[in-house]
């Protein structure tokens, strides 16, 4: 639900679309995609967040009717920008994490990195939020858990003993791991 309308985005070459659930009717769309797209576009104060693999991510208020490239799009990031993982967002910042392991916060407004860290990691799954924590599963089974906030916190690590390439599910106070 964006905008009053319920909307389907999707991410293609060269294009981000938005399309009415009720009939399939296109909305609106920006052109800006690049790639093989992997990553899932998410929607979070206000902004559709779309990524395109390892060279931008581009915020864009979905209010718009055809072509929005030059008036829709509120900023764009090159930072950080994750090749397979999907953003996440706690509606006042958004987290970046690529495979080779940089997990990256921006501020959600105006795409102005607050800081980022290199893991020394690989990640396949993306990261969750879940409260104020965000979980980051390494394709090796590490998990780090990180305060969601404008400053680099880790809280703790854990080893599954196994490969994982899936993001956790959080279902009823308990965490599931695949």
């Amino acid at each position: 639900e964006a905008a009053g309308k319920a909307q389907i985005i999707t991410l293609g070459l060269p294009n981000v679309v938005a399309y009415a659930a009720t009939d399939g009717a296109e909305l609106w769309r920006v052109e800006g995609m690049d790639g093989e797209i992997t990553p899932s576009p998410i929607f979070a104060g206000g902004l559709m967040l779309a990524p395109s693999p390892s060279t931008k991510l581009i915020a864009i208020r979905p209010d718009g009717s055809g072509d929005v490239t030059k008036t829709h799009v509120a900023w764009a990031a090159e930072e950080g920008v994750p090749d397979i993982t999907s953003p996440v967002s706690d509606g006042q910042r958004m987290y970046l994490l690529t495979t080779g392991g940089t997990v990256t916060c921006l501020e959600l407004k105006t795409g102005k990195k607050i800081w980022d860290k290199e893991l020394d990691l690989e990640f396949k799954a993306s990261p969750s939020l879940a409260g104020d924590r965000l979980y980051l599963v390494s394709a090796k089974g590490d998990v780090i858990v990180l305060a969601a906030g404008s400053e680099f916190k880790e809280l703790a690590r854990a080893e599954l003993g196994d490969e994982a390439v899936a993001s956790p599910a959080f279902v009823d106070g308990r965490i599931f791991f695949r």
